[in-house]
């Protein structure tokens, strides 16, 4: 969660770079505002494409499930100008249509305001269930008798079960396919869940052994 975050982030950083960029090329007139929205428009998939080989498989899973694929820019042309014009861009004249290429180009690096907030949200419940984690396994620790035995049970539970999810990720492609987000959290879940539980029960079954151990090593 807080990585994908930082992801999103970082996609939104860099969209508005570009459209700066472009924008001061633009006014000084070293391109033209059609060329402009060409560039804006390639430069946001191309970055797009790249963050989302970042993301984590289940916020891939979601972004996925919204756009699978960009929208051509002849589609996205003609949308803004049916919107604002109600013609397609080739019917209209040489003002109109660097109107729309300006649209484009503010379009480029208009953030998701519902994606950006639960990208906030996500990242947020991501620290807080860390802290949640690291608190309860303290408490185990802190109040059990034999503390060393304590701390070897937390790691192998909480270890195990980020592996399980980890493995859990690599499968989901072939498990869910694409654009499956409830299927991909769902068998992450599952899977950690389960790796978690099946550590726990072994560190159970292995007690005694455990305890000697501890005291072993601690003498």
């Amino acid at each position: 969660m807080i990585h994908d975050a930082e992801q999103r982030e970082n996609y939104n950083r860099n969209v508005q770079r570009v459209k700066a960029e472009v924008l001061t090329e633009v006014k000084a007139g070293r391109v033209s505002v059609k060329e402009a929205a060409m560039h804006c428009y390639e430069m946001r998939n191309k970055i797009m494409v790249e963050i989302r080989t970042k993301t984590s498989v289940q916020g891939s899973a979601v972004v996925e499930n919204r756009k699978s694929v960009a929208p051509s820019l002849q589609s996205l042309l003609d949308k803004y100008s049916n919107k604002k014009f109600g013609k397609a861009l080739n019917e209209l004249n040489v003002q109109q249509k660097n109107v729309i290429y300006y649209e484009i180009i503010e379009s480029s690096a208009r953030a998701d305001a519902g994606y950006n907030t639960k990208n906030k949200v996500l990242k947020v419940t991501g620290k807080v269930l860390i802290v949640v984690t690291i608190a309860y396994a303290a408490y185990d620790i802190a109040s059990a008798e034999n503390k060393a035995k304590e701390t070897i049970k937390q790691g192998a539970v909480i270890g195990a079960g980020v592996g399980g999810t980890y493995v859990a990720s690599l499968a989901v492609s072939t498990v869910c396919g694409a654009g499956a987000p409830f299927c991909a959290v769902g068998l992450m879940l599952a899977a950690g869940l389960a790796t978690g539980w099946g550590a726990s029960t072994a560190v159970e079954y292995f007690d005694d052994e455990l305890e000697e151990f501890t005291k072993w090593a601690v003498n």
